[in-house]
């Protein structure tokens, strides 16, 4: 966070980040890790992005913890644990302008696919649900990005809307703790990291009240649809933005 413009920047995209998860249960790394990677490095993007939605998750699973259906997220965790500090290693090996390009294509093809997937009509059983779990692990390690996987596992089924969501808020809260516990044994929760967490705290605490106050009795269909082609938008600028550094 080098100047006042910068953090400015970054405190709107995460009140935006924040409103959109408190509202649906997902978004948060979507939004802030595509935003985010476009005024600073995604070595530092992705880690502020996860530690921030750690405090959310803190935030908002205390009201809904009654709601969560533990089987399934446990077995999502299960295949989670063992490829999140996998992908974690790509982030930290890689070069920012590659890491960009590779934030920009899983962003747009996770968007799409939410926009235009049909919904899936039988839950997954166990190896399925693991899998989900290990594929949702690695993204999250890699790109900060583990919401397509989960989301679309717990769209299936004949889950009501509120146990899916508190479901889901379990699961990045679990998922994202292991791979900043990843991130920081790697030296990447560093003090770029902690300053850019710290600047945008209030925003954050803000966001996620009032998307948690306009959850209850409203229609999130059209809400849904806008994000995700704002997430194709960000993630157009985020692929440019790295692949710039390669022409010319």
């Amino acid at each position: 966070m080098t100047t006042i413009l910068t953090a400015i920047l970054a405190m709107l995209i995460i009140l935006i980040a924040a409103s959109v998860r408190g509202y649906s249960g997902f978004g948060f790394a979507l939004i802030g890790v595509a935003g985010l990677s476009i005024i600073s490095a995604p070595n530092v993007a992705i880690p502020t992005v996860l530690v921030l939605e750690i405090i959310v998750g803190l935030l908002l699973l205390p009201p809904v913890w009654r709601e969560i259906s533990w089987r399934p997220v446990l077995l999502l965790l299960a295949g989670a644990v063992v490829l999140t500090p996998i992908g974690a290693l790509f982030l930290i090996r890689v070069p920012p302008d590659i890491a960009r390009i590779g934030i920009a294509i899983v962003i747009a093809a996770a968007a799409l696919l939410l926009l235009f997937a049909a919904k899936p009509r039988a839950t997954q059983g166990t190896g399925g649900t693991v899998t989900t779990g290990a594929v949702a692990g690695l993204l999250n390690g890699a790109f900060g990005i583990s919401g397509p996987p989960i989301v679309l596992f717990f769209m299936s089924g004949s889950r009501a809307a509120g146990v899916s969501r508190a479901s889901m808020m379990a699961c990045f809260l679990i998922l994202d703790t292991i791979a900043v516990v990843s991130f920081a044994i790697g030296g990447l929760v560093d003090r770029s990291v902690l300053t850019t967490v710290l600047v945008c705290l209030p925003v954050l605490a803000i966001g996620s009240w009032l998307g948690h106050r306009a959850f209850h009795g409203s229609n999130t269909d059209r809400f849904r649809a806008r994000v995700l082609w704002l997430l194709l938008v960000l993630a157009a600028v985020t692929g440019l933005q790295g692949a710039a550094a390669f022409v010319g």
